[in-house]
């Protein structure tokens, strides 16, 4: 066993530039940011717009796409986009309300969104 574990060490000791190759790629984005920073779209296939902050901000406004396959969330449960445009309207004027938006950086859509106090 100690002559494997050796050998292994050996190897890797000879081979830094192969590690070096290795890069993380981020797959999906999540970010919180408050619910007045969130303007959504008429339908489910539209382009939500968010500010990336955490209360009232003057970020520029960063877009991604709604697709059938986002899930629409409130206080924990999934619900359908109408529901939830509905809870948003609720929770645009509640101080301490936040939303948690995913986002596929590949394909620039929003995996999950949800509303939360």
């Amino acid at each position: 066993m100690k002559i494997r574990a050796l050998i292994i060490t050996i190897v890797l000791a000879c081979c830094p530039p192969v590690l070096a190759d290795f890069e993380t790629v981020i797959l999906v984005k999540a970010m919180e940011t408050a619910a007045a920073n969130v303007i959504l779209p008429a339908s489910v296939n539209g382009m939500v717009s968010y500010r990336p902050c955490e209360a009232k901000c003057d970020e520029k406004y960063e877009r991604a796409r709604l697709t059938p396959a986002t899930n629409f969330i409130v206080d924990g449960k999934t619900v359908k986009y109408a529901d939830f445009r509905q809870a948003h309207a609720a929770f645009r004027n509640v101080a301490e309300s936040g939303a948690f938006i995913s986002v596929d950086v590949a394909r620039i859509t929003v995996t999950s969104i949800e509303l939360a106090k």
